[in-house]
């Protein structure tokens, strides 16, 4: 019986710009995709019929809400199948949490039943399919580290780029809902745009200055009034000297921007010991993250 293992990566968004609402109900974006090595791991084993899944995540939903449950139901149909997967998922990304989890795991779920029953279908073609599964879902198909988000997201234009970031990311155990931040009417869709060519341009060039100074996401504002504790854990974290540290996605994880793993190390064992020490912010998740490199994800 076949058994194999893959890696299912967490993102960041280094630019999140909101156009406006479109006619099906999401919103059209722009943005900054950025893979980081905080992955959870999915084992796929051949089984009979249907797909079960498990995980180290008593509360992870194992039913139809999981994705995986739609990338599979999608991929059978597209191949013509009757074969079945049991998946078991150790979760290392924090749920609802703005890094892609969710979205990443179906993703690779797509790639995973693409390798188990030799379907033999091209990345494109299981891009069609993650797109009717989330927006998120096409740029963990793609074998890019780095890559510009269009439409809903799902319209994907790689950036070449071997750049290396060192991040921290926090993430406070508040869940907060996409579609709440998105439809909260204090969301500003008018005024002055950021200009997404700028940071691409930064991130190519690997100008580590100039992709700082144009750090943006539209839904930090939003996400910073439902999660208060987030602004005293940016301000935490300027205090020590980091300035380019901001909301990822719609939260209400935050990534900072540091420059070396010992540098990135350091932050984030101030923030346990003089942050989350007991009380309320026990239950935060803190981890140390570099950029998953175009040839990790040729392996994974």
């Amino acid at each position: 019986m076949q058994t194999f293992e893959l890696s299912s990566p967490a993102k960041i968004n280094l630019f999140l710009d909101v156009l406006g609402k479109r006619s099906d109900g999401y919103h059209d974006i722009v943005t900054v995709f950025e893979k980081i090595d905080l992955c959870d791991r999915m084992r796929f084993t051949e089984s009979e019929k249907g797909v079960t899944l498990s995980s180290n995540l008593k509360d992870l939903p194992t039913g139809e809400n999981n994705l995986i449950c739609r990338a599979y139901s999608l991929f059978k149909k597209a191949c013509g199948a009757s074969k079945g997967v049991k998946i078991h998922i150790e979760k290392n990304i924090p749920v609802a949490a703005g890094l892609g989890g969710g979205s990443s795991n179906a993703a690779v779920a797509l790639k995973g039943l693409n390798r188990l029953w030799k379907a033999g279908f091209p990345d494109e073609k299981l891009v069609d399919i993650g797109k009717k599964i989330g927006a998120d879902v096409p740029f963990f198909i793609s074998n890019h580290s780095f890559a510009i988000g269009k439409g809903r997201g799902d319209d994907i234009i790689p950036i070449e780029s071997n750049l290396d970031i060192w991040h921290v990311i926090i993430s406070p155990p508040e869940h907060v809902l996409t579609k709440e931040i998105y439809g909260d009417p204090s969301l500003n869709l008018t005024g002055n745009r950021p200009d997404v060519k700028m940071i691409v341009r930064a991130i190519e060039q690997k100008d580590f200055g100039g992709i700082k100074r144009h750090l943006y996401n539209a839904l930090e504002p939003v996400v910073t009034k439902k999660v208060e504790d987030i602004s005293r854990a940016k301000a935490f974290v300027k205090k020590r000297g980091f300035d380019a540290v901001k909301v990822t996605g719609s939260g209400p994880t935050i990534f900072v921007f540091t420059h070396e793993r010992k540098e990135a190390e350091s932050l984030r064992d101030d923030f346990l010991s003089l942050f989350v020490s007991g009380g309320p912010q026990k239950n935060w998740k803190i981890f140390v993250a570099r950029t998953l490199q175009q040839q990790q994800l040729a392996t994974t």
